[in-house]
C-alpha cells in the first residue's frame, strides 16, 4: 500500500503545520526512514450515558496526565545523547508515547512514561539550572555555547524612575478638560497594574517589556511547554488590554463625544506624570508600569497628530504673513 505524502511528512494532516519543499538534491536526505505507525490507541468505551461526574473525572485526569511537554523535553535529551539521535530506540519509543499523548484528550488513554525513559540529566542548551546538566557535544550545544560566550553576561534593563518621569513627561499630551477624568483614570490604572502584576507573578516574569513583547527571558512557572505558556500569556495580555478599552469606552452621563481625547489625556497623565510615579502597587515591590494608556494608543496618536498639524498650519500662516 502506498503511503500518502501527508502521512509521510506531517502525520496525515496539514492544519497549520509548517513544512518545507526542496528541489535541491544536495539538501535531500540520502535515505528515507520508515514512517511511524500513527494508529491511535483504542479509546475508553462506556456502556452507559456519560454522567457529569465522569466528565469532571475525565477533565481532572487530563490535567494530571498531560505529559506532552515532558515527553517533548525527554525526546530532546535522548536525541542529543544517543549516537543514533532521533532514530535511537528511546526516541522511537518516546515518539510513540508522544502520539498517544496527543490523542489523550480524545481517547482518554494517558501516555505513561516508563522509568527507563525518564531524563536524569539535561544538555546545557536546555538551560535547566535546577537540574543536573552536561555539556552537549551536538551542533546545538556548540552553537549555544558560542552564542552564550558572545552575549553579555548581564542584561541591564533601565527602569522608569521618578527622574525619568520628570524628563519624559510630554505636556503636549494635555488636552483641555483632562482633569475631569483624572480620578477615574487613576482607579483604572490601579486595577490594570494590579492585574498585570499578578499575571507577571504567576509566570515569574520580571519586566513589563517581556510580558508585552511575548519574549520572556525566563519562566518560573513549572511547565514543560514554553510555547503553550507564551500563547497563554499573550491571550491573557490581550484580554486585559481589551478589558481596559471597555473601561475607556464607558460613557459618563454628562460626557460628550469629543471628550474621548481628554479622557485619553488623563490616562497618559496618571501614567507618565512624576506626581503619579510610585503610587501604584504600593507594598508589592513592583516597577512603575507604562503600558496602561497605550491600550488606547490610537487616541494618543491622534492627540499628537492634531497638535503637529496645528503647529504646521501656524508656521505656514506665519511665513505667509512675512511674505
Amino acid at each position: 500500500m502506498q503511503i500518502p505524502h501527508t502521512d509521510e511528512c506531517s502525520g496525515s494532516d496539514l492544519d497549520g503545520d509548517d513544512y518545507f519543499v526542496c528541489w535541491d538534491p544536495d539538501l535531500i536526505p540520502p535515505q528515507q526512514i520508515q514512517p511511524m505507525d500513527y494508529s491511535p490507541a483504542p479509546s475508553i468505551q462506556l456502556d452507559h450515558e456519560v454522567t457529569i461526574e465522569e466528565v469532571e473525572e475525565y477533565f481532572t485526569n487530563h490535567i494530571v496526565n498531560d505529559t506532552l511537554g515532558i515527553i517533548d523535553n525527554t525526546h530532546l535529551v535522548f536525541a542529543d545523547k544517543e549516537p543514533d539521535k532521533a532514530r535511537s530506540k528511546p526516541c522511537i519509543q518516546l515518539a510513540k508515547l508522544h502520539s498517544v499523548a496527543v490523542d489523550f484528550p480524545k481517547t482518554g488513554v494517558p501516555a505513561e512514561i516508563p522509568p527507563k525513559l525518564r531524563a536524569k540529566e539535561y544538555p546545557d542548551f536546555m538551560e535547566k539550572p535546577d537540574k543536573t546538566t552536561y555539556e552537549s557535544q551536538s551542533v546545538i550545544g556548540k552553537l549555544f555555547r558560542e552564542v552564550k560566550d558572545m552575549a553579555p553576561q548581564t542584561c541591564s534593563i533601565t527602569l522608569f524612575t521618578e527622574e525619568g518621569a520628570r524628563n519624559s513627561y510630554d505636556p503636549d499630551m494635555e488636552v483641555d478638560g483632562f482633569e475631569n477624568y483624572i480620578s477615574d483614570a487613576f482607579n483604572y490604572k490601579t486595577e490594570y497594574d494590579y492585574k498585570l502584576g499578578n499575571l507577571m507573578d504567576d509566570y515569574g516574569i520580571k519586566t513589563e517589556a517581556e510580558i508585552l513583547s511575548g519574549r520572556m527571558m525566563k519562566l518560573s512557572k513549572k511547565s514543560f511547554d514554553r510555547r503553550k505558556d507564551a500563547e497563554e500569556i499573550g491571550l491573557a495580555v490581550r484580554s486585559l488590554r481589551k478589558e481596559a478599552r471597555t473601561w475607556f469606552n464607558k460613557k459618563q452621563s454628562n460626557s460628550r463625544d469629543d471628550d474621548i481625547y481628554a479622557k485619553a489625556s488623563a490616562w497618559y497623565h496618571v501614567t507618565y506624570h512624576p506626581n503619579y510615579w510610585g503610587r501604584y502597587n504600593e507594598g508589592l515591590n513592583r516597577d512603575h508600569f507604562l503600558s496602561f494608556p497605550w491600550c488606547v494608543y490610537d487616541k494618543l496618536l491622534n492627540i499628537k497628530r492634531v497638535l503637529n498639524l496645528s503647529s504646521l498650519e501656524q508656521q505656514f500662516n506665519y511665513k505667509l504673513s512675512l511674505s
